[in-house]
C-alpha cells in the first residue's frame, strides 16, 4: 500500500509543516555533516518538529535555510500539525521519499522578512 502525505500540506515544490518548509531538491550539497538529532526545528511556540527515520544535515544559510533532509519512509511529528491520534500528544504526517532543503518559513513585510509565527 502506498504511503500518502497527510497533514503536512503538500505544495508543488515540497511540504509546509507549520513554520517548517521542506523544499524538494535534486541532491544534497557537498560537504554536509549528518546529525543524530531527531529534531529538525523547534517552532515558534517551542514545539519540536521531529521525525522517525531519515538523514538530517543541519546547515544554516542566511535567515531561512536551516539544513537538509533525506526522507526514506519518513513520518514527521508535531503536537499541532498532523493527524490527531487518540491518546498521543504528537501528530504524525507522512512525507514522500526524497531530498529536501529545510527552511524556517518567513513572512515578508514592507520593512523586513521575519519568521512565521504559527
Amino acid at each position: 500500500m502506498a504511503r500518502e502525505a497527510t497533514a503536512a500540506i503538500e505544495i508543488p515544490y515540497g511540504y509546509r509543516h507549520g513554520d517548517l518548509a521542506l523544499i524538494r531538491i535534486e541532491k544534497l550539497p557537498e560537504g554536509l555533516t549528518g546529525d543524530e538529532s531527531k529534531t529538525l526545528l523547534t517552532g515558534s511556540h517551542g514545539h519540536p518538529h521531529t521525525y522517525d527515520v531519515g538523514d538530517f544535515y543541519p546547515h544554516v544559510e542566511g535567515n531561512c535555510v536551516i539544513g537538509y533532509f533525506v526522507a526514506r519512509g519518513t513520518t514527521l511529528y508535531h503536537p499541532e500539525h498532523g493527524d490527531e491520534i487518540k491518546g498521543s500528544d504528537m501528530r504524525p504526517a507522512v512525507i514522500a521519499d526524497g531530498v529536501y532543503e529545510l527552511r524556517r518559513q518567513v513572512e515578508q513585510t514592507l520593512a523586513e522578512m521575519k519568521p512565521v509565527i504559527d
